[in-house]
């Protein structure tokens, strides 16, 4: 799965498949995928979750005790980014998720 594959060169941006105008694949990945807003800092945002996704990725797990971890592995599943079978904790990476880190 490419995350992109729904983006198409419209101008000096690109266009959704809702007909939605993106100025930067960037953009959409962060205000889209992720589901972001614009304000504060999604980019430094984007780099802990890339740096996150390649823990899972390279399955460095924390434990339950870990609030942020699980917070994450938690966010990660439901934006479908990652799945998990009897613990979340021990969660991988799904084609999405690993289409995101490489994206980010």
């Amino acid at each position: 799965m490419d995350i992109y594959e729904n983006l198409k060169k419209d101008g000096q941006g690109w266009l959704d498949k809702n007909g939605c105008y993106w100025d930067t694949k960037k953009n959409y990945l962060l205000l889209e995928v992720l589901g972001f807003c614009g304000c504060g800092v999604p980019e430094e945002v984007g780099k802990y979750i890339k740096k996150m996704l390649k823990k899972l990725d390279n399955k460095e797990w924390e434990s339950y005790e870990s609030i942020h971890y699980m917070f994450f592995v938690y966010w990660a599943n439901d934006k479908e980014l990652a799945e998990h079978g009897t613990t979340a904790r021990c969660s991988w990476l799904t084609d999405k998720g690993k289409s995101v880190l490489e994206h980010l």
